[in-house]
This record gives structure tokens, sequence and C-alpha cells, in this order.
């Protein structure tokens, strides 16, 4: 009785090789994807609350507040230029570490006509060389309110 050697010849080997290659390469893409949206996603959500908040503090003080801002700035809200977010002395508020890798611009923009208001806009982007801006999918969010003069 003669014994057969059983084996797996070099075609056999090469192309399970390829195959797993190629499955363990699919396996990392979706991984490394998810990773990315997930990162995108909680850095999309911290700008947008980071633009909100300025936002819902002018609300707050009200129209004929904000109208004369300039005269009265809150100093962890300064105007029309680029300033790291920073934590402000308003009620305390403390921003998660990852805060101090955005910087944000407020504007002003009175309107006046059949109804006055102060239309404020808010632009969040992150800092030049931070991790932010290698997640992060857009250069910058805005948002932006109206706040009206009650009648």
């Amino acid at each position: 009785m003669k014994i057969k050697n059983r084996a797996f010849s070099m075609v056999e080997v090469l192309i399970a090789i390829i195959f797993l290659a190629t499955v363990i390469v699919g396996i990392t893409n979706v991984t490394f994807m998810a990773s990315k949206s997930s990162m995108d996603a909680y850095y999309e959500l911290l700008a947008l609350q980071l633009a909100q908040e300025p936002i819902e503090i002018f609300r707050t003080f009200g129209y004929m507040w904000l109208s004369t801002y300039s005269t009265h700035t809150l100093p962890a809200y300064p105007l029309d230029t680029w300033n790291p977010v920073s934590s402000p002395a308003i009620g305390g508020i403390q921003y998660p570490p990852e805060a101090s890798l955005f910087q944000r611009k407020i504007t002003l923009k009175p309107i006046t006509g059949a109804i006055n208001a102060v239309k404020v806009k808010v632009q969040i982007a992150p800092k030049e060389l931070s991790r932010v801006k290698i997640w992060l999918s857009q250069s910058d969010i805005s948002v932006e309110a109206l706040i009206c003069e009650k009648p």
C-alpha cells in the first residue's frame, strides 16, 4: 500500500495569501473609516456647542444690551477676530479639553427696518496644526441667530 503525501501547492498558498491580505486590508479600511466618521461627528458636535454658547449668552442679555455690545464687551466673547476658545468667567463654564483646539470668531450686524434686530454670527474653526484639523471634515462651522427687539 502506497501512502500519498498530501500538501498544498505553491499556487494554492499564494492564492490563499492574496485572499487573506485583501480581507485584512478591507477590514482595516472599514475600521479606519468608522473611526474617522466617529471623530468627525464628535468634533462637529463640540464645534456646534461652542458656536451656540455665545448666541445663548447674548440672547439672555437681550437686544438692548446687545445693540450696545461694543461699549461693554465680555472678555470671553471678543468681536470680529479669531480668538482661542477659553473657559469664560460667566457661570464658571468648563469646556472639554478638546475645546482648546478650536478658535472662534463672533460678528454682530445691526438690522433696522420694520423690526430692529442684531444678527449674531459665530464661526468655529480648528486651530492650525491640531488633531481636530485632521479629523474634522469641514474647514469651519457657522451658526447664526437673530436677536430681535421686543415690540
